[in-house]
């Protein structure tokens, strides 16, 4: 009897502590989370100082489609993985697939579960067509509509030719997202951090609706997103999609605050 009573608390601490400890890491790893996004935040702003502008996007000329994240480079302490990098050729030339296959911590969420060399699960922000917007890259299209943009397109006068400056953002540096979380999307999406096509245009549903170019996250509840003031603010999975929309766009006109 009193075996069968120690095992019965026994039991009864474990389902106590196990939820516990599952919260406490969860907890620990959504900070980490977003102290990479703080990081991603600084190495932005000091690019734009230097620069006078946010990087492209995805810096298409001469179809190099290069990427912001590796443009941030120096800023996050990986000169040396920037100075390896041959800007001259695109992104995925063979002399740039050892690069971009390096690890780089603050680009990895800790509570993402895949994993592949030079993975990312963070991603720019095209914009969106949640606002009503027509999907594209063209001026004046969802897929222009955000911060970290498409540019010098080869493909007609349409496309946008220069990166985003603050002033550009007329909404609002605290009321507009320049980085999402989109975790675990697949390598073949933009899901390498030196893939040009690491963007995201949230167009689709709620938030952690699909890690497919949306803004999804394994944080239970929501995601984090890096705003274009450099703060990290977490969106939830019951946001207003109008909201939502609102705050992926830099110059919609609309009133929108967390």
């Amino acid at each position: 009897m009193e075996l069968l009573v120690v095992t019965s608390i026994l039991g009864l601490l474990m389902a106590l502590l196990v939820p516990a400890v599952q919260s406490a890491r969860e907890a620990a790893r959504r900070t980490g989370c977003q102290n990479n996004l703080r990081q991603m935040g600084l190495a932005l702003h000091q690019f734009e100082i230097a620069h006078r502008s946010f990087p492209p996007g995805r810096d298409a000329h001469r179809k190099r489609h290069h990427s912001w994240a590796t443009a941030v480079l120096p800023h996050l302490d990986q000169a040396g993985v920037f100075q390896k990098y041959e800007h001259d050729q695109p992104w995925n030339h063979k002399t740039n697939i050892p690069v971009i296959k390096s690890h780089v911590p603050v680009f990895r969420c800790p509570s993402a579960v895949k994993n592949w060399s030079g993975k990312t699960d963070y991603g720019g922000n095209f914009g969106t067509t949640l606002t009503g917007l027509e999907p594209g890259f063209s001026s004046g299209l969802g897929w222009e509509a955000g911060v970290l943009l498409v540019v010098r397109m080869p493909y007609g006068s349409t496309f946008r030719k220069r990166p985003v400056k603050i002033a550009d953002i007329r909404d609002g540096t605290s009321n507009t997202i320049i980085v999402v979380e989109d975790a675990d999307r697949e390598a073949r999406e933009g899901g390498r951090w030196g893939d040009g096509h690491n963007g995201v245009a949230h167009d689709n549903g709620p938030v952690n609706n699909s890690p497919s170019n949306e803004i999804h996250s394994r944080h239970p509840g929501g995601a984090f997103v890096l705003m274009a003031d450099g703060s990290v603010q977490f969106v939830t999975e019951t946001m207003d999609l109008n909201v939502l929309g609102s705050l992926c766009t830099r110059s919609g006109g609309e009133v929108t605050e967390f």
